[in-house]
């Protein structure tokens, strides 16, 4: 009889090759390009709109339109466009107050306020909610508007004043901050691929169980065989998603990096490096994944049909966003009971060392991780295949782990 390696290398053999050389999998490769331009391209799409600033009209002469347009544009050169009101001049009426509540009520206009009166004496004009945010930012170009005019009327012109630089190489404070910024989005990847692929699990196990096909390879090979087989081969069909989704990423970026001008490489990294940092990802990843989908694989094992997997559905998603969430907690985090549960807790140990390994330069800690991982990862594949055994298998689906809690409760 083969051994539970040999029998798990034919079983991921075996539905590696079914899922890759099908036409769904071409879908499963293309879609999340397509959803991630789309994101993309709706992100840039809104960041260029200009309906996405606030609109405020100034009904007020000229010079104080003046004031207020060139005060606008020395704050909003320092920071971005998007930071401040746009400002639109507006002759004034006879009765400004009037004028005012009809520019708001004016749906073509869009004005989110109305300013009116003196830089001395300034007059907002809209609901209560804009003071908290278009009022004080609207109140910060009044304020540079009259002190510039202020100086200006005393013969004392401001002018930007030359600041001495001294280059470093790095900043500690800016280097944590992108090394935290790296970690979150190296989980943020991680947890979005797993929520994918283990719904894919729990429909996986349960189409065989009703197809008898699962009886049929436990019968056959070691049940811990049959487990450890289906991880790998999820396993290694992510990673050949991977793959392409990381190169197409990568071509697009010397495209545009090309056509900019050369080749740029971040000057800022993780804290280990990245040859050692992209090592320690892929195992993390595989770590985590494994982990997670033999746990949802044994809970998936006891579903006997599609409407028992649509309410698992929900509950694992919540348990992956509950970890993903401890995971991003612990990013940065000085240290503290929850962050050491973190790193402790085995289903999410894999993302919080991903983020240890962006911000700090020890290697050594990460082997006692590896070591807990990989023990985990036997042990809730022991604990899935004893579970789907005891419940799944003794007989047909009346014993499954479902119908005992509906008998229990009757």
């Amino acid at each position: 009889m083969m051994s539970v390696f040999e029998a798990a290398r034919v079983i991921a053999r075996r539905d590696f090759v079914a899922t890759v050389y099908s036409r769904t999998f071409i879908i499963f490769l293309v879609l999340p390009l397509v959803i991630f331009g789309a994101i993309m391209l709706t992100g840039q799409v809104l960041d260029d709109r200009d309906s996405s600033t606030p609109r405020v009209a100034v009904v007020a002469d000229s010079a104080t339109v003046s004031a207020l347009a060139a005060a606008r544009e020395r704050l909003a050169a320092a920071t971005s466009e998007h930071s401040f009101p746009r400002l639109t001049a507006v002759d004034p009426a006879e009765n400004v107050d009037i004028q005012a509540r009809q520019l708001l009520a004016d749906h073509e206009t869009g004005y989110s306020a109305v300013f009116s009166g003196t830089l001395e004496r300034p007059v907002l004009t809209g609901p209560r909610k804009i003071e908290e945010t278009t009022g004080r930012r609207l109140a910060l170009i009044v304020e540079d508007a009259a002190r510039t005019t202020a100086l200006a009327a005393a013969g004392r012109p401001t002018a930007p004043v030359p600041i001495s630089r001294v280059v470093t190489e790095q900043a500690a404070g800016n280097l944590q901050m992108v090394r935290q910024d790296i970690a979150r989005t190296i989980q943020g990847i991680i947890f979005a691929i797993t929520v994918m692929l283990a719904t894919l699990l729990l429909s996986n196990l349960a189409e065989e169980k009703t197809s008898k096909v699962i009886e049929v390879l436990a019968a056959s090979v070691p049940l811990d065989s049959v487990f450890l087989g289906k991880l790998l081969a999820m396993l290694g069909i992510s990673f050949v998603g991977l793959a392409l989704w990381g190169g197409v990423i990568g071509l697009a970026y010397l495209f545009f990096q090309a056509v900019q001008d050369f080749v740029t490489l971040p000057q800022v990294g993780p804290a280990v490096g990245w040859p050692a940092f992209v090592l320690l990802v892929l195992f993390y990843y595989g770590a985590n994944y494994m982990l997670l989908g033999a746990l949802f694989l044994g809970i998936g094992a006891q579903a006997t049909n599609l409407r028992e997997i649509q309410t698992l559905t929900m509950p694992i998603t919540l348990l992956q966003a509950g970890v993903f969430f401890l995971a991003l907690a612990a990013v940065g985090s000085p240290g503290g009971a929850l962050t050491w549960f973190a790193y402790i807790f085995p289903f999410s140990s894999s993302l919080v060392m991903i983020a240890f390994a962006a911000e700090n330069t020890a290697l050594w800690p990460h082997v006692p991780a590896m070591v807990w991982q990989v023990v985990w990862i036997f042990l809730v594949i022991r604990l899935s295949s004893r579970l789907f055994r005891k419940t799944a298998l003794k007989s047909q689906s009346a014993d499954s782990f479902f119908a005992i809690l509906r008998r229990r409760r009757t």
